[in-house]
């Protein structure tokens, strides 16, 4: 079973004691809001919010909440600057959010 196999219905949030978390969804899907066939959000952020962060706390996250309108978008900081990306596959947006994100990555297990 490849990495995507084992990323479809993966969904986790890791608390770390800076004060920082990572949330992550995702999930195979055949709605027509998903043309990619994947819905995602990969979120790292703060649970209080200062001045380096958007008001959601976000630091960046990658997701396609809105794909069929806006694509697939990378947001960051205190503006949550929205950045499209291209999307190839869910397991490249995987490795780009953790090579991205301070913490040690987790997620499941296995080969990729």
């Amino acid at each position: 079973m490849g990495l995507a196999d084992r990323l479809d219905g993966y969904s986790e949030t890791k608390a770390y004691p800076d004060g920082t978390v990572v949330r992550i969804s995702i999930h195979r899907t055949v709605s027509d809001s998903y043309p990619s066939g994947w819905r995602y959000t990969l979120h790292y952020g703060t649970l209080q919010t200062g001045p380096d962060e958007h008001e959601d706390g976000t630091i960046l996250r990658y997701d396609n909440a809105h794909e069929v309108t806006k694509g697939h978008e990378c947001h960051r900081g205190e503006t949550a600057e929205v950045q499209r990306v291209e999307f190839t596959d869910i397991v490249d947006i995987w490795h780009r959010f953790w090579r991205a994100v301070p913490t040690e990555p987790f997620g499941p297990n296995g080969e990729d």
